[in-house]
C-alpha cells in the first residue's frame, strides 16, 4: 500500500509490555522505547500511528495483539509471559524536533511501515552525525526528549490477563508531558473512526489482490 506522510500534529503511540519495558520494579523509558542501534550507526524504533488507531479500544487492541503474538512464539516460557500494560502518546513533531534539540541528531522522522498484519505500525528512524562519539549517550538524550514530549499512560488489562493480580499496568507512571487527554471533539472522533474503516478496507483489499 502507498506510504502516507505523517504530519507533525499526528498522534503516535508507544505500547508498553511487561517485563521487557520495566526495570527495578518500575517502567524504564529507555527499555520501553527500545531504540536499536544498527550496524551503520543509525537508530531504529517503532511506534503506532493514531490514524489507524482512532479510539482507545483500537490502541489497546494493538497492544494486546502485540503481547499475544509474542507469547504465541514456539519458544515461549510461562515465567517470561509478556503482558501489555498500556500506551503513551506523542506526535510526529516531537520526533522531528530531535534534530533541533540534540546536536548529534542529523535526521529524525517517523515513516509508515505496516508489518505483521498491523497497518498502524511505523518506523522511527534516526541518523546521527558522523562525528558522534557517544552513541549510547545520544540515544539516552533521545529517549529523554521523547519521554518529555509524551503524555499518558492509557492503562489497560487485556481479557486474557485478568488472572494477573496485581497487574503491572498499575506501575506505569504519568509521563513527563502529563496525563493523556483526548482533545478531539465527538465529531472529530467519529470522522477518525470512519476514516479508519475506509483505510482498513482499502489496505486489506490491496493486500489481497492477486499479482
Amino acid at each position: 500500500m502507498r506510504r502516507r506522510p505523517i504530519s507533525d500534529d499526528d498522534g503516535l503511540f508507544r505500547h508498553t509490555i511487561h517485563p521487557v519495558a520495566f526495570k527495578g520494579g518500575g517502567l524504564n523509558p529507555a527499555k520501553a522505547m527500545n531504540l536499536r542501534v544498527r550496524g551503520d550507526g543509525s537508530i531504529l524504533g517503532s511506534l503506532a500511528w493514531e490514524r489507524y488507531l482512532p479510539t482507545t479500544a483500537h490502541v489497546h487492541g494493538h497492544g494486546c495483539r502485540l503481547a499475544f503474538k509474542r507469547n504465541a512464539n514456539v519458544n515461549f516460557e510461562p515465567r517470561k509471559r509478556q503482558i501489555y500494560c498500556g500506551a503513551y502518546r506523542l506526535n510526529g513533531g516531537a520526533v522531528r524536533a530531535l534534530t533541533a534539540d540534540i546536536h548529534e541528531v542529523l535526521f529524525a522522522d517517523v515513516v509508515h511501515h505496516p508489518e505483521n498484519g498491523e497497518i498502524a505500525h511505523t518506523d522511527l528512524r534516526i541518523v546521527l552525525r558522523s562525528d558522534t562519539f557517544d552513541v549510547e549517550g545520544t540515544k539516552t538524550a533521545i529517549v529523554v526528549s521523547l519521554w518529555n514530549s509524551s503524555s499518558g499512560p492509557l492503562r489497560h488489562i487485556c481479557n486474557y490477563d485478568t488472572d494477573i493480580n496485581p497487574h503491572p499496568s498499575s506501575l506505569l507512571p504519568t509521563a513527563a508531558g502529563g496525563a493523556y487527554s483526548d482533545s478531539r471533539t465527538r465529531l472529530e472522533r467519529y470522522w477518525f473512526v470512519l476514516r479508519f474503516w475506509i483505510l482498513d478496507w482499502l489496505c486489506h483489499r490491496l493486500h489481497n489482490e492477486p499479482g
